[in-house]
């Protein structure tokens, strides 16, 4: 396989760009990696607002997840409201002082975005958003068969 296409479906390069872009807001804010993903996660997922929600993406493990809601809870991030109709289920919500933290997270994807994206025509985006589905489509139908 090529080589620039391995790397670009294994992601690396994404990450370390992503991990320099976000390495500001983990001293500012006191946040791991894992924090600005839920924190992010969280702001973009509507109802799907719980630990089960963030934990069925399989970007995280459950260890991980919890350690990070308290550790966020305690910093004022977030907070947990019961759910009306299943009382077990506790909805992640954000505090008005997270929601400043997405926004600046989502100034530094987009200009990660633009980073990566420069030279690249609307059309050869298309074109990338549309192989992206089908590449991860067939992850998630090759997962869900060898588990």
């Amino acid at each position: 396989m090529d080589w620039m296409l391995e790397g670009l479906l294994q992601g690396t390069q994404f990450q370390k760009l992503y991990n320099r872009k976000i390495e500001y807001l983990r001293r500012e804010y006191n946040l791991r990696k894992v924090d600005i993903d839920i924190l992010y996660f969280l702001f973009r997922s509507g109802e799907n607002n719980t630990s089960k929600d963030i934990s069925d993406l399989n970007l995280f493990n459950k260890g991980h997840i919890s350690q990070s809601v308290g550790r966020m809870e305690n910093q004022q991030l977030i907070y947990a409201v019961r759910d009306e109709e299943d009382r077990r289920c506790m909805h992640i919500m954000l505090t008005d002082r997270a929601v400043k933290v997405v926004e600046e997270i989502i100034a530094l994807r987009q200009q990660m975005y633009n980073i990566i994206l420069k030279g690249v025509t609307p059309e050869e985006r298309d074109v990338l958003i549309r192989v992206s589905h089908k590449v991860n489509e067939n992850m998630k139908e090759a997962l869900e068969h060898y588990i």
